[in-house]
């Protein structure tokens, strides 16, 4: 019997040796090759798990933002009044600067700044949320812009601009700046029953704004007013300003339309306890007409001092506490307007601690130089008076 012969090479050869390391050497690549295909798999395994989880998250993030594509439903309303109002549409906001709209400066003196006033129907006074913003350089002469923005609880917003004119030269205002007190308003188709100085016609309104338009007055603000006084500040030539005491039917209804015909701004200074004092500051909103205080409840009975004004009767806290109270209502404190003119050194200073400043009696004459700023006179225009002499107390 023959035996079986081996076509291998003998074990221990070097050709068996280098046998065993081809195969050691394939069994060590294949394993390595499976453990790349793994650590791809689980490479890829996790990249695609990442992109659902982010496709997972999109849709909730977007569930937040009410009304875009594919949002599901949200069970929050974002307010409507706010998405759906333009930014530039000023709604029922009116608006204006306080003091005149060009305002000048002499070069190297302060700019200052007297603000705006606002309302709204609904929101009422909107003074306190008015922004400011610009900058003046009184060193270098020319033109600056000042703007003020508001909004109001719908989402409307407006806004208004004063041009400021800094110049190296201009003729000043000297002896005293008039400011004039007016009262009640009247048209002959509607005239009262009862007449007296205080009642103007509104055709000799009309004559006096006309003049005062046609000749470039200047009307400043009550910051400027108060610095005047104070003798830190100069005013143009020709400056005036115009008051209108306790806010009569008459004057809303007959005054105010002629001040916005002829852009003259006034104040009128309102008795704040009338129950329609808040209304009256709304309905009757002007941009040429800012609102002022005319006392809470002083303009009565009570005191021994002048006309016999309650103020004399008061003290001190309770001046503060009445004129804090109607500052809120009106939405000012700049200026104050004694109840029939009647004040008291105590009246004084609780004026001057509620913040206001400056404050007007009904004594003749004009604001000047060195006068108490809490105890300011001012020109009465009387009913009887002419064109010409209403020219010659602006003069």
């Amino acid at each position: 019997m023959s035996k079986r012969r081996n076509s291998g090479n003998p074990v221990g050869s070097p050709q068996h040796a280098s046998s065993l390391g081809r195969h050691a050497g394939a069994r060590s690549r294949s394993a390595s090759i499976v453990i790349l295909i793994v650590a791809a798999l689980v490479i890829v395994l996790s990249i695609a798990m990442g992109v659902n989880a982010l496709r997972a998250q999109t849709p909730s993030s977007r569930a937040t933002e009410p009304g875009a594509a594919g949002a599901p439903p949200s069970s929050v309303s974002a307010p409507a009044s706010k998405s759906a109002v333009p930014s530039a549409d000023p709604g029922d906001i009116v608006m204006g600067v306080n003091g005149d709209e060009n305002t000048i400066v002499l070069k190297g003196e302060q700019y200052l700044e007297a603000g705006a006033h606002a309302s709204e129907p609904t929101d009422g006074v909107l003074n306190d949320r008015i922004r400011t913003s610009g900058t003046v350089d009184t060193s270098t002469p020319g033109d600056y812009t000042i703007t003020y923005s508001v909004s109001d609880s719908s989402g409307h917003a407006a806004h208004i601009d004063r041009t400021v004119h800094v110049v190296d030269s201009m003729d000043t205002q000297s002896g005293g700046v008039p400011v004039l007190m007016y009262h009640y308003v009247y048209s002959a188709d509607a005239a009262p029953d009862h007449l007296d100085a205080n009642y103007l016609l509104d055709s000799k309104l009309e004559e006096q704004l006309n003049y005062l338009s046609t000749n470039d007055f200047y009307y400043p603000s009550w910051q400027e007013v108060a610095a005047y006084v104070a003798g830190t500040h100069s005013l143009p030539r020709h400056s005036v300003v115009l008051t209108f005491d306790d806010g009569e039917e008459g004057f809303l209804h007959y005054g105010v339309p002629l001040l916005a015909k002829y852009k003259v701004p006034a104040t009128s200074f309102i008795i704040a306890s009338d129950a329609d004092a808040a209304q009256k500051a709304t309905a009757n909103a002007n941009e040429f007409v800012q609102f002022q205080s005319h006392s809470y409840d002083m303009h009565r009975a009570g005191g021994t001092v002048g006309h016999g004004g309650r103020i004399s009767a008061m003290t001190h806290d309770e001046i503060v506490d009445d004129l804090t109270r109607s500052a809120q209502i009106v939405g000012a404190n700049q200026a104050f307007a004694y109840p029939f003119g009647d004040t008291t050194d105590d009246a004084k200073a609780a004026v001057r601690d509620a913040g206001f400043l400056c404050a007007f009696t009904t004594t003749y004459g004009r604001a000047k130089t060195g006068d108490d700023p809490m105890a300011l006179p001012r020109v009465r225009v009387s009913a009887e008076e002419s064109l010409a002499s209403f020219e010659a107390s602006v003069q």
